[in-house]
């Protein structure tokens, strides 16, 4: 895998010395022996493999059965369905700034097979961070082209532990929709070059954007990235003009129909809310930027302002090449991550403060900006001869998040137990709450009231806690 390739004839004089077309220059002569690139292809699906695996044993490990927070809102969805009253408005309808009608279709249909577990919703978000996973493998080996072994920082960023709020909490469905159907869009959209399935793709493109759009607010900025690198793309002009107009058109009607009575949710900033804080919104920006990495906020920012300076050393370096033209999905799912986080700032950077842009489940976002900002430099370096400039940033981006990963694997253990005791809490909080005080309550939503209108709903369902036998009391088997 890692071996250059044999050539076909004798070669012509001139031709000798010269790399062979789609191999990096980096590795000519390296892994000319079968066993070398078979050790080397099994050490680079073992690195690959085994942060995949890990969230798994994550949910596995930590996962709790416990509705709380907004997840309580699933609880109507389902009285809804049981009592034929539920319709397309109900899943529809706006939760905060967000219309979640394909996440909560997953979760009915899931809570009708699984009564309700949220352990099982844990599966699916950690099985939409593999597909996205298995999707930047695919763009990094087609358009990148460097061997396995170079993919592994990027598996080692979209299996963080720093998603650790996504990888525990069901209800982020919502969340991982928007990180894998976003990214899917973008890499069909860019397949939608090749003539033999242009149709299949751009089709296809547009269900995935329909469906990220239709699961967070965030996921309506498909479109504008997926303009950006239909623009840069290479098809061919008449073809272009054909993929960019309806591409144009159905992104429109989809922000049309998303914000038809739209309205500001209660308690929340409007959408615009940074334009009056303008202090503080390049250092929320920045600190989003760098949660992808680090965990505590004044490191977060450090490392966002990192990431923002390689980014722009990066186009500088190549500005007039014709190299992002070469990598239209890099460096749309780039913009697509950035636009995410940018319009995060304007509606939370003003109400919450820089501390809260560090919170985990915005992470699964910003980590989009890093891997592709690390596979473009990757490309840059080993492509052609490389620069000075160019290795040191690509070993500058190598070496955060190498340190990343192993802060992140030892904090976000330690995270998740505390969360694991927390939920296990709650549950029995739940399990019990007719004999529960509005003070306990509270650690399974802020108004007690809903609590009990909507704990007798699952209770006669026999759904989540209810399902199961009554535990101990969580609070005793952990201090002992």
């Amino acid at each position: 895998m890692a071996g250059e390739p044999r050539p076909q004839n004798g070669g012509a004089p001139n031709d000798e010395g010269k790399p062979h077309r789609g191999r990096p220059m980096g590795f000519a002569g390296l892994g000319r022996t079968g066993t070398f690139r078979c050790v080397v292809a099994g050490v680079s699906w073992l690195l690959v493999l085994i942060p995949a695996a890990l969230p798994y044993l994550y949910v596995r490990a930590f996962g709790v059965n416990v509705v709380f927070a907004d997840a309580w809102d699933m609880v109507l969805v389902f009285h809804k369905f049981f009592s034929g009253r539920l319709t397309f408005a109900d899943l529809y309808a706006q939760h905060n700034e967000h219309r979640m009608f394909f996440p909560k279709g997953a979760e009915l249909l899931l809570g009708l097979l699984t009564r309700y577990n949220n352990v099982a919703e844990m599966y699916v978000v950690v099985s939409c961070f593999l597909i996205t996973a298995a999707v930047l493998l695919v763009a990094f080996r087609r358009e990148i082209g460097l061997p396995l072994i170079f993919f592994v920082p990027v598996a080692l960023l979209i299996f963080s532990f720093r998603q650790y709020e996504n990888m525990l909490w069901g209800f982020q469905i919502s969340f991982a929709f928007t990180q894998t159907f976003g990214v899917l869009a973008l890499y069909l959209l860019s397949s939608s070059s090749r003539d033999n399935f242009r149709a299949y793709a751009f089709a296809a493109a547009l269900g995935s954007a329909t469906i990220a759009s239709f699961s967070t607010a965030q996921g309506l900025l498909v479109w504008p990235a997926g303009l950006l690198g239909l623009l840069l793309g290479s098809v061919a002009r008449p073809g272009k003009k054909v993929l960019v107009g309806l591409w144009g058109i159905v992104g429109v009607a989809e922000w049309v129909a998303y914000f038809v009575d739209y309205h500001t949710p209660r308690g929340h900033p409007p959408l615009l809310d940074a334009l009056g804080h303008i202090g503080t919104a390049p250092g929320y920006f920045l600190t989003l930027l760098g949660s992808a990495l680090f965990w505590r906020p004044e490191h977060a920012y450090e490392g966002g302002l990192v990431i923002g300076c390689l980014a722009l050393a990066m186009f500088l370096a190549t500005y007039g090449r014709g190299v992002l033209r070469q990598h239209s999905f890099w460096i749309s799912l780039l913009f697509y991550s950035l636009f995410i986080l940018a319009t995060i700032t304007l509606g939370r950077s003003g109400m919450f403060g820089v501390l809260q842009a560090a919170i985990s489940r915005y992470t699964t976002f910003s980590v989009l900006a890093v891997a592709s900002l690390y596979a473009l430099l990757a490309k840059m370096v080993f492509a052609t001869t490389a620069s000075v400039l160019r290795t040191v940033l690509l070993l500058a981006l190598f070496g955060i998040i190498l340190l990343s990963a192993g802060v992140s694997y030892r904090d976000g253990i330690e995270v998740g137990r505390v969360q694991e005791v927390s939920r296990e809490r709650a549950a029995h909080v739940l399990e019990t709450y007719r004999s529960q005080p509005d003070a306990r309550l509270v650690a399974l939503y802020p108004r007690p009231k809903t609590v009990r209108r909507r704990a007798p709903l699952l209770e006669r369902l026999g759904y989540n806690v209810f399902s199961e036998p009554l535990p101990p009391d969580p609070s005793v088997r952990h201090n002992d």
